[in-house]
């Protein structure tokens, strides 16, 4: 009887940590990169100016299907822009790019390095609009109260 107890009480003091513990919180890639991506809307809002869209390319965002890739689409929206998976090439080819300045006609969100842990997500990209009008960012997004965050949001650099 005093063996069967003492295991109760054990599975029940192990289920009870594992439930109060952050230590392995869900990742929602798509609501992840939305809030990183997002992140960079603010920093040198002066590539935002006059933009027709907002371009993300896609092509090294880790661990998204189709759902996520439409869920970050229809989170940047809120923007009233037009909102578009693109290279930079590819907006070329399309004629959403100005030869004779040489500067897009909408913003271009690109993802350069991403690590991932079981509480932290630290995103490196860039903000392109021109090759003398771009940021380097650095995005921290962590999981606090429950739920991911953005906790730091940088410029790294500046052309």
């Amino acid at each position: 009887m005093r063996v069967k107890k003492l295991f109760l009480g054990l599975v029940l003091l192990c289920a009870l940590t594992t439930a109060c513990s952050n230590a392995n919180p869900s990742k929602d890639m798509g609501e992840l990169y939305s809030l990183a991506l997002d992140a960079y809307m603010p920093i040198d809002e002066g590539l935002n100016g006059g933009m027709k869209y907002i371009a993300i390319d896609m092509s090294n965002l880790n661990d998204i299907d189709e759902t996520d890739k439409k869920q970050i689409l229809k989170y940047f929206e809120k923007y009233n822009v037009d909102v578009m998976e693109a290279t930079y090439e590819q907006l070329k080819e399309k004629g959403l790019y100005d030869p004779k300045t040489m500067v897009l006609n909408g913003v271009l969100l690109r993802v350069e390095k991403t690590e991932i842990s079981n509480n932290k997500m630290v995103i490196e990209g860039s903000k392109y609009r021109a090759g003398d009008g771009a940021i380097g960012t650095k995005v921290i997004i962590e999981y606090k109260n429950g739920k991911w965050q953005v906790s730091k949001a940088d410029g790294t650099w500046i052309s």
